[in-house]
């Protein structure tokens, strides 16, 4: 009886150690922060980006803008490693305030390219490109 319970307790041990084993080697589910959302300025316009991050509670503080980006640069915003997306408002520099395009639903899990287009006095443009 002893040797019965004895190897039950070893076998139950082996048992326990499995699945530990694979909880721990299970992925997290928090996003990458190596993707990012990049833009390329080739308007006529100095262009602010601004980035609202969504995800878990308190991302918000996150949120940043890119500001007077000029003619022939490129610039990215990558991605907070808890978020699941981003809504990015591009605004063309015209004057006060200037014209603004928003990108919405852009998901963390990929990177996302665009390029401004445009002159004054018809506005500008944003359009999505290959990374």
């Amino acid at each position: 009886m002893r040797a019965i319970k004895k190897s039950m307790m070893h076998g139950a041990a082996v048992v326990g150690l499995a699945l530990a084993g694979t909880l721990t080697a299970a992925p997290t589910a928090s996003a990458s922060s190596d993707n990012y959302i990049q833009f390329s300025n080739n308007s006529g316009f100095l262009v602010d980006t601004c980035y609202q991050w969504q995800g878990p509670d308190g991302i918000e503080s996150k949120n940043y803008c890119h500001t007077s980006k000029p003619v022939g640069q490129t610039w990215k915003a990558y991605f907070p490693a808890e978020a699941t997306g981003a809504t990015a408002t591009v605004t063309f520099a015209m004057g006060n305030g200037g014209a603004k395009e928003y990108l919405y639903h852009l998901d963390a899990n990929s990177n996302h390219c665009y390029r401004t287009t445009g002159l004054w006095p018809n506005g500008g443009e944003v359009l999505h490109t290959n990374c």
